[in-house]
């Protein structure tokens, strides 16, 4: 069975011919029927099987896809239900099948207009947040709207104001520095809650990112602003995840969310909230709070200097701070801020 083997070749040449020569109303009530068995072996089948369907959308015709789409958005919700049937496997495995039901269904996704996709996305909220659903659809939703995110760069803006209240909901929700309620009824809550703020700051990321439509109104900024620093004492899953978390993660996602605000007058409390927090009690959440102030004067650039003295302050007392590492860092933290702004910052001391 090598990839060059005569089965191998016959093989691929099959599915391509399933998945290019039959028409939607042969191929789609077969694909909707053998999903029902291949569920039970779902670790190997899973990929070839989507790739086929995925392959299908890519060749079917508009006018195909619009007589099929109700068809397909109903295979979908099926189908995307797999991870909370699965919610006590190992989180990769099931996360690396989800991945193949999700590029499935982005390939539809692309070829919609937005007045058919702005129904589905609705239904597929929905499908997440009734008050019945397993919690692990949210991870599901989080991950594909992430996913629609990359594909759809600035246009999905139109679809993300609905989003705004949920995912600051969410991220206090999962802040354990807020909370002592576990968010999913799992043992691996944990685990569980660090991969759907993941999912959120990724998606959050490339919402502020491609943002060219003034998206982020001040309404929109201030309901994120103080989830999203919050998430600067959130020691969720341990030191470990927290500080991948912090550099990965939160700490672009907060530096771009400063580019994105529409209203610049958000700048202040923004930085300000951010230097509160170098002075938690954790060296830890002091030193995230650190990256997180260059991070910001990085991308704000000349701008940031309206608001040196302000975090003058703050930097002077992390010079003297009781723990080498953020001390050693504040001073880096000064260096690069110079460098940035392009003078010495003796003169502010």
């Amino acid at each position: 069975m090598g990839s060059a083997s005569q089965a191998n070749i016959r093989l691929t040449a099959l599915k391509k011919t399933l998945a290019t020569e039959l028409s939607p109303r042969v191929l789609l009530p077969a694909i909707s029927k053998t999903f029902k068995q291949i569920q039970k072996n779902w670790k190997n089948h899973m990929g070839p099987f989507m790739s086929i369907l995925q392959e299908h959308i890519g060749v079917m015709k508009k006018e195909e896809l619009l007589s099929h789409q109700s068809q397909l958005t109903t295979f979908f919700l099926e189908a995307l239900d797999f991870r909370a049937q699965h919610s006590e496997d190992d989180l990769e495995e099931v996360g690396k099948t989800e991945g193949w039901i999700i590029d499935c269904l982005v390939a539809m996704v692309v070829k919609l207009s937005e007045v058919t996709f702005r129904p589905l996305f609705f239904k597929l909220f929905d499908w997440a947040k009734t008050e019945d659903a397993p919690k692990d659809r949210l991870l599901t939703f989080y991950n594909l709207a992430d996913c629609i995110a990359e594909k759809l760069k600035g246009l999905f803006t139109l679809f993300a104001g609905h989003l705004v209240k949920p995912f600051a909901d969410t991220l206090n929700q999962v802040n354990i520095s807020k909370t002592d309620e576990a968010f999913f009824d799992s043992e691996r809550d944990p685990e569980k809650c660090c991969l759907l703020l993941q999912f959120i700051l990724n998606c959050l990321y490339k919402v502020f990112l491609f943002d060219t439509q003034n998206f982020m109104s001040r309404e929109r900024a201030e309901a994120l602003m103080m989830p999203l620093v919050d998430q600067l004492e959130n020691r969720l899953g341990g030191e470990e995840r927290f500080q991948e978390r912090v550099t990965k993660y939160l700490v672009p996602c907060i530096a771009q969310f400063s580019v994105a605000m529409a209203d610049d007058s958000m700048w202040k409390p923004l930085n300000y909230q951010i230097l509160l927090k170098t002075r938690d009690s954790s060296p830890k959440v002091r030193f995230a709070a650190l990256i997180t102030v260059l991070a910001l004067a990085e991308k704000l650039r000349e701008n940031y200097i309206v608001l040196l003295p302000e975090s003058i302050p703050f930097l002077a007392e992390l010079m003297e701070d009781e723990c080498e590492e953020v001390e050693h860092q504040c001073q880096k933290t000064i260096q690069q801020l110079e460098a940035v702004l392009g003078e010495p910052l003796q003169s502010y001391f």
